[in-house]
């Protein structure tokens, strides 16, 4: 797909690695010029999201059921009519791209887990691995069957995200004496999906710098970018 392909009608993400992790950020479009795409600015916890030097930054465009990519662009913040958004520059055409599995957050935390059984849920406390939009992995003493129900309750600053799934994978792990547990949900939860990005976003902005105040000239009439490697 050709730049000038891109239009509003389609949804954008910026996947951005930094020091081994991954981060993805939504936005929607707001123009396409030459080798340039704007976009709405992408804040975390009210704070606009500078993104340094050190971060790789790929970015996915999706459109009638098609996902492209076009990877290492650069992102810079600037003010566009009046209005503070950040400015994406790349080059050459997007490659049609198929991602398979959903991003996982490491978690490692205990949790409580609760198992269905005949004569009702049973409560353990579990070492939740990781978590996904799809499905949670989580590590347990305790030899449960393939194809057990589990719900799993999520806290979310002071509300509960309930996941209800079924175990699909089981391993037996001889150096902790334990099993970990493959989980897959029976169905996507809008919830967990915000609860992830703003997750990955606060831990994206504690590795990188973040940009609380507007740029004080104005780029009306150019896209010109602001350097924002450094915080102001």
């Amino acid at each position: 797909m050709r730049i000038d392909e891109i239009s509003k009608e389609g949804s954008i993400e910026l996947e951005v690695k930094y020091n081994g992790n991954t981060a993805s950020f939504f936005s929607e479009i707001v123009l396409v010029r030459e080798n340039s795409v704007l976009i709405t600015s992408i804040k975390v916890n009210e704070h606009t999201v500078g993104f340094s030097d050190k971060c790789t930054i790929n970015f996915l465009y999706k459109f009638d059921g098609r996902l492209y990519i076009w990877e290492n662009v650069s992102v810079k913040l600037v003010r566009y009519d009046g209005a503070i958004y950040h400015k994406v520059d790349m080059v050459g055409e997007g490659k049609p791209y198929n991602r398979r599995d959903s991003y996982r957050m490491y978690i490692g935390e205990d949790m409580p887990l609760y198992i269905n059984s005949p004569s009702g849920p049973t409560a353990i406390t579990v070492l939740v691995k990781d978590i996904s939009e799809t499905g949670v992995a989580f590590i347990s003493k305790e030899d449960i069957n393939i194809n057990r129900t589990i719900r799993l309750k999520l806290k979310d600053h002071n509300m509960l995200i309930s996941l209800s799934g079924v175990i699909v994978r089981k391993e037996y792990l001889e150096h902790l004496d334990s099993f970990v547990y493959g989980c897959k949900f029976n169905e996507k939860n809008n919830r967990l999906g915000k609860y992830i990005a703003r997750r990955q976003g606060e831990q994206l902005r504690m590795k990188t710098t973040t940009y609380s105040s507007p740029p004080k000239l104005d780029y009306s009439s150019k896209l010109n970018t602001i350097d924002i490697s450094k915080k102001r």
